[in-house]
């Protein structure tokens, strides 16, 4: 249907499903206290490790598949956060399910992936790629939309630097990951969104440090992100 005014002619479009759900989601998001904590990243040791396995002729996983694997191993190390609040209570999850943002047509899902303290970056690259075609194809299931326990939305493959994510609700948190700065340091900006509800700053900012230290630390991201079984 269209219409017309001063404005030009105006079609009105109606919502998709993946778009009704996603502004459901906002609105919901909005009825919590949230606040941000952001600080940026040094991936130099990272990048350089990865150029090295790319020039062995190893399979190199992705700048987020790293990120996704320490945000679990984080979430582990830090079970406030690992939360939903729900009916006037905290409740804690014994699995570490890291949802990861894909935008669709229309509009945009975080399904889950599951148990990314326990798996590799390789292996957490597979369950991504996974997930995006099965999101392609429409064909998520209600629990894989529903597991998470915390999400991860990057738009650093957009040029974006900064930027604060809506909590996607009843998770405790959600991090923003921005672009990686092509100068010495390979900095990258990071922004976690908590509801206060569930978090306090000190217990966000000593999960974000956690994850920091995860990514900048040479000697423990080959030991913790990229052997399996480690």
């Amino acid at each position: 249907m269209a219409t017309s005014d001063g404005r030009g002619t105006a079609e009105v479009i109606s919502l998709s499903l993946p778009r009704r759900a996603m502004v459901r989601a906002v609105e919901k998001a909005l009825e919590a206290p949230c606040f941000a904590l952001r600080r940026s990243v040094s991936l130099a040791g990272l990048v350089a490790c990865r150029s090295k396995m790319r020039d062995e002729g190893q399979l190199v996983p992705s700048i987020n598949d790293y990120l996704l694997r320490a945000a679990g191993l984080a979430l582990r190390e830090h079970p406030v956060v690992n939360a939903s609040f729900l009916d006037g209570k905290v409740i804690q999850y014994s699995r570490v399910n890291v949802g990861v943002a894909i935008a669709v047509p229309g509009g945009l899902v975080a399904p889950a992936v599951y148990d990314v303290d326990l798996k590799d970056a390789a292996h957490v690259g597979h369950d991504v790629r996974q997930l995006v075609e099965r999101a392609q194809n429409r064909s998520l299931n209600l629990e894989v939309l529903r597991d998470a326990t915390l999400t991860v939305s990057n738009l650093g493959m957009f040029g974006i630097e900064d930027f604060d994510p809506l909590v996607n609700l009843p998770q405790a948190a959600i991090l923003g990951v921005g672009a990686v700065d092509k100068g010495s340091t390979k900095s990258m900006r990071l922004s976690l969104v908590c509801d206060h509800r569930v978090l306090t700053g000190v217990e966000g900012a000593m999960y974000l440090q956690t994850l920091c230290d995860l990514l900048e630390d040479v000697e423990d991201t080959s030991r913790v992100l990229w052997k399996e079984g480690t």
